[in-house]
């Protein structure tokens, strides 16, 4: 069983600055696409929608942000973890696998703790003055959920 709290605690600071921005994006684009599903009157267009949940996914599966201001490579050591965090995620949410999902939500929940408040709006507002590829607003959504997901015992 992986101690996901020592395992993120341990990432130098560049690599948990770098996570902080994929979070925000991550939490932003899932917001966008739960605004789009449940019709909200807020909801983007589809085209947004779309473009929202390419980039995030690009980011992702590339570990690879490209900023207005340059691109953000992860070090190997944490795109190993985010590969095992991203496999428990598909487990859970893709398969249905109720204890892979929990372990997920363990590795999301230490993830945003070792970033910490700070980065995490550091993150937000680098994103705001950096990337196009979601709304500005968004940002501030993505930002708000991982702070609600961060004071939610886990």
């Amino acid at each position: 069983m992986t101690d996901w709290k020592t395992t993120f605690e341990s990432l130098p600071d560049e690599e948990l600055d770098a996570l902080a921005v994929l979070r925000i994006i991550e939490t932003s684009n899932g917001i966008i696409q739960f605004m789009y599903r449940d019709k909200d009157k807020d909801a983007l267009s589809v085209e947004d929608t779309r473009k929202a949940m390419g980039f995030s996914m690009s980011s992702i599966k590339r570990m690879q942000i490209v900023l207005e201001d340059g691109t953000i490579d992860f070090a190997d050591d944490t795109k190993e973890i985010m590969g095992r965090v991203r496999d428990l995620y598909l487990k859970g949410m893709k398969n249905g696998d109720d204890v892979a999902y929990e372990k997920f939500l363990d590795a999301s929940h230490a993830c945003l703790l070792a970033c910490g408040l700070p980065r995490l709006i550091e993150a937000r507002k680098r994103l705001y003055n950096q990337c196009y590829a979601l709304p500005p607003e968004s940002y501030d959504w993505g930002l708000s959920y991982c702070l609600n997901f961060m004071t939610t015992p886990r």
